[in-house]
């Protein structure tokens, strides 16, 4: 699973924390002990980034009194994260981490409810997200997805190779194009090669080239459908992929056509989980 390294932690606190906390020093309460705890309010959680949190309360003294593993879900009105330390630290890093286990657990809660909806239609499909995340936040964003029990489609250019229109519109003819297509192939023998399709012509088409996997893009469901079984029939190696317009709210439909994966970037506009955070003094 993804982990964020000391210095992305230290650069999470450094925009909410830049000069040290002006009133927890003004009031005299540096030295003080306190105890923190995070928890759910009414509703379950799945918990991720717990680890980052654990690590940043670490870089500023706290002692951990217990935690939960990131994709454990976390029952409402239950501690899942208590630390203690100076007043004056736990006041530091307090909004950093409440931050970071609400944005990464609102994804994680998502993901895990639209993989838990598409697994109810077809137990062996597979969910992942787009490279569409919110700038600067994909690490936090992918550990998100991965603690709900889904995957990262592309982590990004360099390690996959998937052809869109906007690629093959450089080539003057589909012979041309399929002549390229080879030459890739042949020089990337250990990838498998992903082209997108918007109509059941295309994606028989690019089958015939010699696609390995076809993302099959914003097709109505009776078209993705009748896709599917075509190109079973047809290519029967062939790995298949649905995306464009697919959330929570629809995925087990999509499920039900018979894609081997779902692609969808609805997880990284989930809300922000609520989290209570207490904090007092130690006696």
């Amino acid at each position: 699973m993804i982990t964020l390294s000391d210095n992305e932690l230290e650069t999470l606190l450094l925009e909410d924390v830049p000069y040290g906390d002006l009133t927890t020093r003004s009031l005299g309460l540096d030295e003080q002990r306190a105890r923190i705890t995070f928890a759910t309010r009414e509703r379950p959680l799945v918990a991720s980034c717990t680890e980052e949190a654990v690590r940043l309360c670490g870089l500023y003294g706290l002692e951990i009194d217990g935690y939960v593993k990131s994709g454990t879900l976390v029952p409402p009105k239950s501690v899942f994260l208590e630390a203690r330390g100076d007043a004056g630290n736990i006041h530091r890093i307090w909004k950093s981490v409440q931050n970071l286990l609400d944005y990464a657990g609102g994804i994680a809660t998502y993901t895990r409810e639209a993989v838990l909806l598409a697994h109810s239609i077809n137990p062996d499909i597979v969910v992942a997200t787009t490279r569409k995340t919110t700038p600067f936040t994909k690490k936090i964003a992918i550990k998100a997805v991965e603690s709900g029990g889904g995957v990262a489609h592309r982590l990004g250019l360099s390690e996959s190779i998937l052809i869109f229109e906007y690629h093959r519109i450089f080539f003057p003819s589909d012979e041309a194009f399929h002549e390229a297509l080879a030459k890739v192939k042949k020089s990337n023998p250990e990838k498998k090669i992903v082209m997108e399709a918007e109509t059941i012509d295309q994606a028989v088409l690019f089958a015939s080239m010699g696609a390995d996997i076809l993302q099959l893009e914003k097709l109505p469901l009776s078209k993705l459908s009748d896709a599917v079984q075509r190109l079973r029939n047809d290519f029967p190696h062939l790995i298949l992929i649905a995306t464009g317009g697919i959330s929570a709210k629809n995925i087990a439909e999509y499920a039900g056509t018979g894609v081997d994966m779902i692609v969808t970037s609805s997880p990284y506009n989930a809300n922000p989980a609520d989290i209570k955070v207490t904090i007092e003094p130690l006696t």
